[in-house]
């Protein structure tokens, strides 16, 4: 205000000077100065009226001051109070000013920071990024930021910088603008996501899963980096649609997956979907999931699970199980043809003996007229049983098998059971011949037993059996002009021991039976491979 006074001062001190210079030209006598009483009224009303303005503008530039005091004050207390922190650093990066909250954050008074160097609250390893964000402030001459750490009182905090360089209009120095925000709890939950979404990755990885998202709007699909791998696509160049996806798929399981799709979009609620990927070494994999309803939005989420391991163990488990079960049933079937053969033995060596030793006995008495008649009637029924004995023995254990071989075997099977009312008509490859004997003695029986349904069941005039064998396949056909079957093949197998003999036999062969049954007749089809080796044809 004092400066004020002095310039209104001034000027009413030029004005006079003025006056008086003034009439000194126009006074002819130059040594004497004399104002007429109007002249210094005037110069008095001048006077006072510059008077009044001056005291009209000390006025207002009191008010302007008192404004602009209050702005300041109200700037000191923004910028002291305000909830992040404020650092002013010189060149070097002393502190030349901060604020409240940038003393609280490094827990310091202003007094004990000013003229102390940042650097020294910030960690070893941060120094660098500080640098070189302060570096980047000048060289760039633009907002800059960065993230450090800094030790306070044995305690690391994360922090944010942001900040400027702004150039002093006296001196010209530079100087540091910078906030500093306090983003520790914010690293905590970074960390703690990411420590999550690191837990969740390795199960996911250890069950062999993967991330599935589906936009049920757009059908726009997110994936994380194992899904791509189980379906073998490549993120770069996935379009990020479903259609990619379904081309990965194996053709025959598109349609499966494609409808589940459809249900989800429709609103079912838990999707559970198996499939195969479409690609050499198929994989089997599961889609497991429900939808979500996020907002207006709806989405598909749900797990991709890598189950070609589990149905590989699966189907190991399976195929021990069904060795164990032939083995077991191999083991049956051989022992039963031992016993048969043992039986058989024991009918041809001992029983029939017996039996033609009775006769001989009984032909000694046909020349007594008195047992004429009944030594016909004891001849005849002896003749019976021992045509009964060699067919049960030849049942049993058909020698002409082993010692003709498969052809002659089931050849004189046919003729020996043709009568004129039941008549079997064979066809039959001389490559059986090669067959290995146990395959030989296991389709030997499955048409022996399809014969025997045929006299006991069909009520058949005609048979024919027909065995080829092409490319190393083997087709076996029995068909005859009988009734049919009255039952279905189900309940065939569970009332017949028969049907079930034929199919555990052609288990043993890893093949396949087919019955056609009509009122014509009935065609049995028994395919397989021949194969010696998978089927296990152990000789012992």
């Amino acid at each position: 205000m004092g400066k004020i006074q002095d310039s209104g001062r001034n000027n009413i001190l030029s004005l006079l000077r003025h006056r008086i210079e003034t009439r000194k030209r126009s006074s002819e006598d130059t040594q004497e100065i004399s104002l007429t009483k109007e002249e210094v009224s005037e110069i008095l009303k001048e006077i006072h009226m510059t008077q009044i303005e001056l005291e009209m503008q000390y006025d207002e530039l009191n008010i302007s001051y008192q404004t602009r005091d209050a702005e300041r004050a109200k700037f000191i207390e923004l910028f002291d109070m305000a909830p992040v922190g404020y650092f002013i650093l010189d060149h070097a990066g002393m502190v030349e000013e901060a604020n409240s909250t940038g003393a609280t954050l490094l827990q310091r008074s202003k007094t004990e920071i000013h003229r102390v160097n940042f650097k020294d609250f910030i960690c070893p390893g941060s120094w660098e990024t500080f640098q070189a964000c302060l570096y980047r402030m000048q060289q760039l001459q633009s907002k800059q930021n960065c993230e450090i750490k800094l030790r306070i009182n044995q305690n690391e905090v994360y922090c944010r910088i942001e900040g400027a360089v702004i150039y002093t209009r006296i001196s010209g120095q530079l100087k540091f603008y910078i906030t500093l925000i306090d983003i520790t709890e914010n690293r905590k939950s970074e960390l703690s996501h990411y420590e999550a979404s690191e837990r969740l990755k390795m199960v996911l990885k250890a069950s062999s899963s993967g991330i599935l998202t589906i936009d049920l709007e757009t059908l726009s699909v997110y994936m994380d980096d194992f899904s791509y791998t189980l379906l073998n696509l490549d993120p770069g160049s996935f379009s990020g649609n479903t259609f990619d996806i379904l081309e990965s798929i194996h053709p025959e399981d598109r349609g499966k997956v494609n409808l589940g799709l459809r249900k989800a979009i429709l609103g079912n609620k838990d999707i559970d979907i198996e499939f195969r990927t479409n690609y050499h070494q198929a994989k089997v994999i599961a889609v497991k999931g429900h939808n979500i309803q996020a907002g207006e939005k709806r989405f598909f989420a749900g797990l991709l699970i890598d189950r070609t391991r589990q149905r590989r163990l699966e189907q190991e488990a399976e195929n021990l199980r069904l060795n164990q079960q032939k083995m077991i049933m191999g083991i049956t079937l051989t022992a039963q043809e031992k016993e048969r053969a043992m039986i058989s033995q024991v009918l041809h060596d001992s029983v029939c003996q017996l039996l033609y030793g009775i006769k001989l006995n009984l032909q000694n008495m046909q020349f007594s007229n008195r047992y004429k008649g009944p030594f016909q009637n004891i001849n005849f029924l002896l003749d019976q049983v021992i045509k009964e004995t060699r067919n049960i023995s030849y049942e049993l254990t058909p020698s002409v098998l082993s010692d003709f071989g498969f052809v002659a075997g089931v050849k004189e099977m046919a003729q020996r059971l043709s009568t004129k009312t039941f008549i079997i008509d064979t066809i039959i490859d001389v490559q059986a011949d090669l067959l290995h004997p146990k395959i030989q003695l296991y389709l030997f029986r499955i048409i022996q037993e399809l014969i025997n349904n045929c006299i006991k069941h069909a009520n058949a005039s005609r048979v024919r059996v027909q065995v080829t064998i092409d490319n190393n396949k083997v087709t076996a056909l029995v068909i005859d002009n009988g009734k049919g079957f009255s039952k279905s093949m189900d309940q065939s197998l569970k009332a017949g021991s028969g049907l079930r003999g034929i199919k555990n036999r052609v288990f043993l062969l890893n093949g396949q039976v087919a019955l056609e049954s009509s009122k014509k007749g009935t065609i049995s089809t028994i395919t397989f491979e021949n194969d010696p080796a998978s089927m296990d044809m152990d000789d012992g």
